[in-house]
This record gives structure tokens, C-alpha cells and sequence, in this order.
């Protein structure tokens, strides 16, 4: 079965989330507990997992007229969000594509 560019950013978004959740839950109740984490940690919590971002390019893809379109309209950063769903989704035919 071929998966569409939407189903496969889906994907990689559901895996994303699935790979931080454990530590997500796991911080956040040692910070619950004021116990103290560590500086990486507390980076990783601003940055690697949080997917807000991610969240909102599928956003805007999902509610253009048609993928082409909505691609269009994303600046570079959004762009390799897109690429980075892509890859977490194990797409490597859109890399492919690339070389």
C-alpha cells in the first residue's frame, strides 16, 4: 500500500511522539516532585520534544486546497520539519528523490 505525503507525515509525527513520551512523563513528574533535572534535560524538554512545530506545518498542509499548494506556502524551516516528519516516518522514497 502506497501511503500519501499526508499519511506518511501522520506517521512520522505518531512516531516522534511515541519516541518522547516515555521521557516526557518521566521529567515532568521529576519536576512535578520538585527534583531537580538536569540542563540537558531540560533542553531536550524545550526543544527535541516539543513538536509543536511539527504539528502545526501537518496543520497546514492538511488545510490547503492540495499538498503541492500548501508546500508552497512553507518557508525553509517548515520545510525540513517536513523533511524530518518524513524521515521519522521512514520515507526514504521522498529522499530518494533528492539524489
Amino acid at each position: 500500500m502506497v501511503l500519501t505525503s499526508l499519511e506518511v507525515l501522520r506517521k512520522g509525527l505518531k512516531t516522534l511522539t511515541d519516541q518522547v513520551k516515555t521521557k516526557t512523563e518521566e521529567l515532568q513528574a521529576r519536576l512535578a516532585e520538585r527534583k531537580p533535572i538536569s540542563a540537558e534535560d531540560k533542553d531536550w524538554l524545550d526543544h527535541d520534544a516539543n513538536l509543536i512545530d511539527e504539528q502545526r506545518v501537518l496543520e497546514v498542509l492538511e488545510s490547503a486546497p492540495d499538498y503541492e499548494q500548501g508546500f508552497a506556502r512553507l518557508d525553509d524551516g517548515q520545510r525540513g520539519l517536513v523533511e524530518k516528519l518524513r524521515e521519522a516516518a521512514g520515507d526514504i522514497s521522498k529522499a530518494a528523490e533528492k539524489k
